[in-house]
């Protein structure tokens, strides 16, 4: 979608391109008002009618009754988009819908994906973090993730930023205002106190990007594999958590020949579980196939479930390191109901004991799962970063302050820590879009449905 100006009407459907009870047709733009005028018959022209109530009439395409509806009106600025809104509530028929859509783009044309939002950005009723929050509580799949959407929607990263941005201003007038004082051979910075609310800016940005993360996880799951060598018992734990069938289980080595996804809701939050092939030399090309795949998922994962069972094969962990994986471990024995209790004592300081058979030590693995992505009521209030794009700028901007740091601590001269606060700044506006990219701004747009 390419970037527009607001000199145009845009008309939408807004409800889902199917046959329904109800649609609800979406207008907006200068001319709003005025087109659904030209069809839309009620006692009183719409032009007339007060903004934000429900009226009943009827649509004609000239002499031919099209429809019972109910029509609402906002103006503006009080609407979503800042501009004068027109939503009809036809019935759901798509034949019907077409109808009126069509006597819509005598003076206006179809909308763009997420051209509504955009606009509503555009003449400053949301900021950037609000539209992404929107199309986020559109996509969300647990309360967890609906409620990460709602806080930022109602502006809690908007307002932590605005925060470190005022913080960061306060710090460059200071500075300016000392330039001025040299200049006249005064001297009035409290360097000490300079220093010091220049390490709690940079503090908290470190907080923010650490919260990048854990959003991340939020909105879009916690990615956890399963691995361990063949046999071991990978796909029965996979199996139990999902209370299903899904991956086959067989006596035989190497059954999962590549890997196997399910996303489930564990507490309200979105877990995605990845059961890989066993990682082991073969020469079967399906199976190596299969294997290259499942390293692809592991390198990715936030947390792995190393399984072993009582034979304590414990070469699939050193594949880890070979690959350079990082990600967290969690150390699992299966088939714990073959081992004796000094066996399960000496064990279970580093392993958590599972056996599906006697349906042990799940609870366990579940909790300590929760423990990795759960986030405190606290932390999810003030503000968290949620995509990529928000990290990259706070990332970027954290550099910016470590500059700063480093010109004011060498006495470079404050003009070069004045620049480097500035720049922290822009990096820091990106996020909420008071600095915005084009192809940016294309590329968060075109990701929501049209209608929004």
């Amino acid at each position: 979608m390419k970037y527009i100006q607001i000199d145009d009407t845009i008309v939408a459907l807004s409800t889902a391109n199917a046959n329904a009870a109800i649609a609800i047709i979406r207008i907006s733009g200068e001319k709003s008002i005025e087109i659904v005028e030209t069809f839309f018959k009620n006692k009183k022209p719409l032009s007339k009618a007060k903004a934000n109530r429900m009226l009943k009439g009827k649509i004609f395409s000239g002499d031919r009754f099209v429809d019972d509806v109910m029509v609402c009106v906002y103006r503006n600025p009080i609407s979503y988009t800042g501009e004068d809104m027109v939503e009809i509530f036809c019935h759901g028929n798509l034949f019907i819908v077409d109808q009126v859509i069509q006597m819509c783009l005598t003076k206006a044309r179809i909308a763009e994906p997420g051209e509504f939002t955009q606009r509503a950005y555009l003449n400053n009723k949301i900021d950037l973090t609000q539209a992404e929050a929107i199309n986020d509580l559109l996509k969300a799949q647990t309360k967890q993730s609906q409620r990460l959407a709602l806080e930022q929607m109602s502006g809690s990263l908007f307002h932590r930023i605005e925060v470190l941005l005022s913080g960061i201003t306060d710090l460059r007038t200071l500075l300016e205002l000392e330039i001025d004082f040299v200049e006249q051979g005064l001297d009035s910075l409290d360097e000490e106190n300079f220093s010091n609310r220049l390490n709690d800016i940079k503090l908290e940005m470190e907080r923010l990007v650490k919260s990048g993360e854990e959003g991340i996880i939020l909105r879009e799951g916690l990615k956890i594999s399963l691995l361990g060598s063949p046999n071991v018992g990978k796909s029965s734990i996979f199996n139990k958590f999902l209370q299903t069938e899904r991956a086959i289980v067989t006596p035989v080595p190497g059954t999962t020949r590549d890997y196997l996804e399910e996303a489930l809701a564990i507490e309200g939050y979105l877990v995605r579980f990845y059961d890989t092939a066993g990682l082991r030399e073969t020469n079967d090309l399906a199976e190596k196939i299969g294997i290259q795949k499942s390293l692809e998922v592991i390198k990715n994962s936030d947390v792995i479930i190393f399984v072993t069972d009582n034979n304590f094969d414990l070469s699939q962990l050193e594949l880890l390191d070979k690959n350079e994986i990082n990600a967290q471990i969690i150390k699992v024995v299966n088939k714990s109901d073959l081992l004796n209790h000094e066996q399960k004592e000496k064990l279970k300081k580093d392993y958590v004991l599972c056996s599906t058979v006697e349906e042990n030590g799940l609870d366990e693995l579940k909790k300590i799962i929760i423990n990795k992505v759960r986030i405190e009521d606290k932390e999810l209030h003030e503000g968290i970063l949620t995509n990529a794009r928000q990290i990259s700028s706070v990332r970027n901007a954290l550099n910016s302050m470590e500059k700063a740091q480093y010109s004011f601590f060498n006495a470079m001269g404050y003009e070069f820590t004045v620049f480097d606060l500035k720049e922290a700044s822009e990096y820091l506006e990106e996020i909420i879009g008071k600095v915005a990219d084009e192809d940016i701004l294309n590329k968060i747009f075109s990701e929501f449905c049209v209608g929004k």
